[in-house]
């Protein structure tokens, strides 16, 4: 990142070498001056220094006497497990230079976590969709589901419904400071079959009149 330092030169301190900044004049080194007015004193910065209270009277040609240069600068930031959007990591003495030479500031990295193309974040929770066949969901089924640390089994109870939440504890992300991880969410998706052959539709009126159910009676606000 582009960051501003003290110029190699003057070490910061914006004179050339062989010199030094002397004490201002105007301000004896202060920084402000006083003007009284009757029974108040008004202090404003000096004119003379800005406010510094030297001058720099042989200026560093490197840095035209502002003391930094501009340079670009790569730091390795630590991330903690279980960071997430907005996570504000201080980098301590990376920020930019004081004044004249003084101490340099901290450096906060804002953190931006990309999104997953598999799971959606809710905490330290992770939700991940999972299809499943019609048969499969009406008959039970064990299936192989991605988690962040590999593929585990996930138990699809009988007679599981669409929009189904399955969790399975500690699958999730870690948490944030903390010991632990949150859950895996399972949401189950039943694929409704497409393209089916002649055979297909003709097992599939042959359940719909064993069934003979209609999933709409009952219904608030529904026909009888």
């Amino acid at each position: 990142m582009p960051q501003t330092v003290n110029c190699d030169v003057c070490a910061g301190t914006g004179a050339a070498p062989g010199t030094s900044p002397t004490v201002c004049p105007q301000c004896q080194g202060r920084g402000v001056v006083s003007q009284s007015q009757g029974f108040f004193a008004i202090s404003q910065p000096c004119r003379a220094c800005g406010g510094e209270g030297t001058i720099v009277e042989q200026p560093c040609a490197a840095c035209s006497g502002t003391g930094t240069a501009r340079v670009l600068k790569k730091f390795t930031v630590p991330m903690p497990a279980g960071v997430k959007d907005g996570t504000k990591i201080r980098l301590k003495g990376k920020g930019e230079p004081g004044r004249r030479g003084g101490p340099p500031g901290d450096l906060y990295v804002i953190v931006e976590v990309a999104e997953s193309p598999i799971f959606e974040r809710r905490g330290a929770d992770l939700v991940v969709e999972v299809p499943v066949t019609m048969a499969e969901a009406a008959l039970g089924a064990t299936v192989r589901i991605p988690t962040p640390e590999g593929t585990v089994a996930l138990k699809v109870p009988a007679g599981t419904q669409h929009g189904t939440m399955l969790r399975l504890k500690g699958k999730g992300a870690p948490r944030l400071g903390t010991a632990g991880k949150g859950d895996l969410l399972a949401r189950i998706k039943v694929l409704t079959p497409e393209n089916l052959s002649g055979a297909q539709k003709d097992l599939l009126k042959k359940f719909a009149e064993l069934r003979r159910e209609d999933p709409r009676v009952g219904r608030v606000g529904w026909p009888a």
